[in-house]
C-alpha cells in the first residue's frame, strides 16, 4: 500500500494535536483502507504517547519484536491501549466518543461484509461492538480474553505496559526474550533439518495491516524492516528562522491571507505576548473563505477540508431554517425591547446646547448659566458588540451548531442596528490565530460566519487579551463581548511558574482566562458567555465568567436565554 506524502503529514499533525506536543517524529501512523490518515486512530496514538510516555511505549513494542506472532501481539496491544486511552481522555475530549463510534460503525460494517473466525478479527469486532453498546455473541474463552484486553482508563506508564505483557503471557504464552530465543532455536533446527539457511520469516514491511486499514512504521520504530523509509523531516529540524518562516507560510496557506500588515502584526505580538503568554505568537486572518489557486500540498488539502465544513455549516442551517429564523425574530425582539427600556435618550440642563426660553430668567436673576438643554444619546449608536467564537478541536462535534448560533446572534444585533464584529480563535504550534469574519460596518457580511471551522488548541486568555487591545479602537462608548466557548483552555506553550513550567490547561488555563476576563470587566466592558461545553466543564465556566454565562440545551431556548443575557448587560450600561 502506497501512502501519499500529504496523508503522512496529515497523520503526523493529528498525532501532534492529540499529544499536545509538536517536536517529535511519530514512530507509527494509522491510515484507513483507502490510505487516508485515520482521524480516530491517529488521535489515539497521540493520546497513548502522553499516557504511556515515549520510552515506555517503545520498550513495550520492542519486547515482542522478532516474534513469529509479532503482528498479532502488536494489534492486540493497540486494542488494549485504545481502550485505556479512550476511557482516560473521553471526559476531557468531547469529540472523542463520536469519533470512536464512527470508527466502530465502520468496523462492524466491514466485518459484516467479510465474516471470519480468526481470533484477532473476532476480538476486534467484539471490542468495537461493545463501543456501540452492543453485547457481542462470542465464545466464553474469547469473551474472557476480550475482558482482559480492554485495559482500564486509570492505568498509565509502566503499569499500562505491565498489563499488556501480562495479557500476552496469560493467554498466548509470551515471555519477553524467552519466547524469541525459543523461536530462534526452533528455526535453526528446521533450517538444519531442511538443509538450507534461508530465514523462515522475512522482516515486517514498514506499511502493514492495522485494524481495517494500514499502519506505517518509520525506520526508527519497532518492527520496521528493510522497506522502512527514512524518517520524515520535521519542521523543527530546520534552523529557527527557517522553521518560523515555514510555519507562518503554512498558517497563511491554511487560514488565508493576513488581516494586518506584517509590521502591525509584529507590534501587536510584542505588546500582547508577554507575561503568561511569553513565547506565543499571533496571526490575524481574513475569514473570507477564498482558496488561493497557488495553495498546494498539505495546507491546501487542509484548507479544502475547511471549505467543505463551511458548506456543511450552511447546509445544517438551511435544514432547520424555519426554526432558526424564528429564533432570530424572537432574539431581535428581546434586544429591541431592552433598548427601548434602557437606552432612551436623556435630556439634561447644560451651559451649552439648545436655549430653553423658559429658563432665561434664571440666568438674569440667579446667575444660573444652565439655561440650555442637551440630549445625552444612549442609543444603539453608542453600543457595539464583539462576538468571539472558540474554534479549537474540542468544538469539532459542534461546528454546525456554533456557526448557526454565531450567525443568529450577529443577525439579530444587525437588525437592531447595533454594530457587531465577529472573530474566531484557535492555536496551532504556539500561534494563536484570530480569524475575522466581519467588522462593525460590514452589515451584509453575516453569511461569512458559516466559514467557521475547528482545528488545533485554544489559548483563550491570549485571544481575549488580543480582542481587548482591538476594543481600544472600537467606535462606541459601551462595549459587550459575547463568547461562544466550552470553557476548556488548552495550549502547547506552557506557563512559567517559579523555576519550572506547567501546562496551559485545566486550572492554570482557567485561571489565566479568568484573569483576562476580569481585565475587560475592570475597563467596564461587559463579558458574557454562551457555554457550548459539557456538564463537567460548568465549574470552569463559573470560575471564568461568574454568573454571566448560559448553556443552550435546545434551539427553542436559544432566543430567550441569549436575549436575557444581552438584556441584563444593556440594563447595566
Amino acid at each position: 500500500m502506497e501512502i501519499l506524502d500529504s496523508e503522512k503529514r496529515r497523520a503526523q499533525n493529528l498525532i501532534w494535536n492529540a499529544a499536545g506536543e509538536y517536536r517529535f517524529e511519530p514512530d507509527f501512523k494509522a491510515y484507513d483502507e483507502q490510505g487516508r490518515a485515520d482521524l480516530y486512530w491517529n488521535s489515539i496514538i497521540g493520546i497513548v504517547r502522553t499516557l504511556c510516555g515515549p520510552e515506555t511505549l517503545k520498550s513495550l513494542f520492542e519486547s515482542f519484536h522478532g516474534c513469529v506472532d509479532e503482528p498479532l501481539y502488536e494489534r492486540l496491544v493497540w486494542l488494549g491501549l485504545e481502550n485505556a486511552a479512550f476511557l482516560h481522555q473521553s471526559p476531557s475530549r468531547p469529540a472523542l466518543p463520536s469519533l470512536r463510534q464512527s470508527y466502530a460503525r465502520r468496523v462492524v460494517a466491514l466485518c459484516a461484509s467479510n465474516p471470519t473466525d480468526r481470533l484477532l478479527d473476532v476480538l476486534e469486532e467484539a471490542h468495537f461492538r461493545r463501543a456501540l453498546g452492543e453485547d457481542p455473541p462470542i465464545k466464553p474463552r474469547d469473551r474472557e480474553i476480550l475482558d482482559a484486553l480492554e485495559f482500564p482508563g486509570d492505568l498509565q506508564g509502566n503499569a499500562l505496559a505491565d498489563r499488556a505483557l501480562a495479557l500476552l503471557r496469560e493467554y498466548f504464552g509470551f515471555v519477553p526474550g524467552e519466547t524469541q530465543t525459543q523461536e530462534e532455536q526452533a528455526a535453526k533446527k528446521r533450517r538444519i533439518f531442511l538443509g538450507f539457511h534461508r530465514k523462515l520469516r522475512a522482516d515486517l514491511p514498514a506499511v502493514r495491516g492495522f485494524g481495517y486499514g494500514f499502519g506505517e512504521h518509520t525506520a526508527a520504530s519497532v518492527g520496521g524492516g528493510k522497506e522502512s523509509g527514512p524518517p520524515q523531516r520535521r519542521i523543527t529540524d530546520l534552523t529557527s528562522a527557517q522553521s518560523e518562516a515555514a510555519l507562518r507560510t503554512y498558517i497563511r496557506d491554511f487560514f488565508g491571507p493576513p488581516l494586518y500588515a506584517p509590521e502591525q502584526s509584529r507590534q501587536l505580538e510584542a505588546l500582547l505576548c508577554t507575561g503568561d503568554h511569553t513565547g506565543c505568537h499571533l496571526y490575524y486572518a481574513r475569514g473570507d473563505g477564498e482558496l488561493e489557486r497557488t495553495v498546494r500540498g498539505y495546507a491546501g488539502a487542509q484548507r479544502r477540508e475547511a471549505l467543505k465544513q463551511m458548506e456543511r455549516n450552511r447546509s445544517a442551517y438551511r435544514a432547520d431554517e424555519v426554526r432558526h429564523r424564528t429564533s432570530i425574530a424572537r432574539l431581535t425582539a428581546r434586544i429591541r425591547n431592552a433598548m427601548l427600556a434602557y437606552l432612551q435618550p436623556t435630556v439634561v440642563r447644560s451651559a451649552s446646547g439648545m436655549l430653553d426660553a423658559g429658563r432665561v430668567w434664571r440666568g438674569i436673576y440667579l446667575k444660573d448659566d444652565k439655561v440650555f438643554s442637551r440630549t445625552l444619546q444612549t442609543d444603539p449608536g453608542d453600543l457595539c458588540v464583539d462576538l468571539l467564537l472558540d474554534s479549537s478541536t474540542s468544538q469539532l462535534s459542534r461546528q454546525e451548531t456554533v456557526a448557526a448560533q454565531g450567525y443568529m446572534i450577529a443577525e439579530s444585533l444587525t437588525r437592531c442596528a447595533i454594530p457587531v464584529r465577529v472573530t474566531s480563535f484557535c492555536s496551532l504550534s504556539g500561534y494563536t490565530i484570530l480569524t475575522r469574519y466581519r467588522d462593525y460596518r460590514e452589515t451584509e457580511a453575516n453569511e461569512r460566519i458559516f466559514h467557521y471551522f475547528t482545528t488545533g488548541c485554544n489559548r483563550d486568555g491570549l485571544a481575549i487579551r488580543a480582542l481587548a487591545r482591538e476594543l481600544e479602537d472600537a467606535p462606541c462608548e459601551h462595549r459587550i463581548v459575547i463568547l461562544l466557548s466550552d470553557a476548556k483552555p488548552n495550549d502547547v506553550v506552557k506557563l512559567r511558574r517559579g523555576g519550572g513550567y506547567v501546562d496551559y490547561a485545566e486550572q492554570e488555563g482557567i485561571q489565566n482566562t479568568a484573569m483576562e476576563v476580569r481585565a475587560l470587566l475592570h475597563r467596564e466592558i461587559a463579558v458574557i458567555c454562551v457555554f457550548t461545553g459539557d456538564d463537567e466543564d460548568i465549574p470552569a465556566a463559573h470560575t471564568i465568567y461568574g454568573r454571566n454565562f448560559a448553556r443552550i440545551r435546545s434551539l427553542d431556548q436559544f432566543a430567550d436565554t441569549v436575549g436575557t443575557l444581552i438584556q441584563n448587560q444593556i440594563r447595566n450600561l
